[in-house]
């Protein structure tokens, strides 16, 4: 068998409540620079402190925004999936990583199928959680239990994917023989 590998990233969408919340950093920012800067005058032996804190705090702004922006990566290799969050793209944590053949449940994602079960963890490593086109899987992790994953991916991923997941799961999910 030749070897496998697969990226895949799917950035994840925020809902429109956050675009009011981007606007209140700015805001307060703002506020803080203005405030700052109009205190450190009176501050004397301290105004350099006084403006710093106001650069800080559009710097601090900045950070919280860009801080919002969160992509996750995946990678498929040899039947192996690892999936990483990269938020701002600066810094990135590992998810989850797998083997294909670990896996105890595999499919097309419906909420209403998972609300009644018991996971240790829930993984939504996906664009929007309620998004129609997002799969699943559910695998034993040795420190955190039963392990929930939701997440996006390809068509090129998912053919790889059927070739390592266990066959009955495989002939269930792909009703391949049936």
């Amino acid at each position: 068998m030749q070897d496998v590998f697969i990226e895949y990233m799917v950035k994840k969408v925020r809902p429109p409540i956050w675009v009011l919340l981007k606007i209140a950093i700015v805001l307060g920012a703002v506020l803080l620079f203005v405030l700052f800067f109009i205190l450190a005058p009176f501050l004397q032996a301290f105004s350099m402190v006084a403006i710093l804190l106001a650069f800080g705090s559009v710097y601090g702004a900045y950070r919280l925004i860009t801080g919002m922006s969160v992509e996750f990566e995946y990678a498929f290799t040899n039947g192996e999936m690892d999936i990483d969050q990269i938020v701002a793209q600066r810094k990135r944590k590992r998810l989850v990583s797998v083997k294909c053949r670990e896996i105890d449940d595999f499919g097309r994602y419906k909420a209403s199928e998972h609300e009644n079960k018991n996971y240790s963890q829930k993984i939504f490593a996906c664009d929007y959680p309620t998004n129609e086109d997002l799969w699943f899987f559910v695998f034993h992790h040795r420190e955190k239990g039963n392990t929930l994953v939701v997440f996006n991916t390809s068509e090129k991923m998912l053919n790889s994917i059927k070739m390592y997941i266990p066959s009955p799961i495989m002939h269930r999910v792909f009703r391949i023989g049936a």
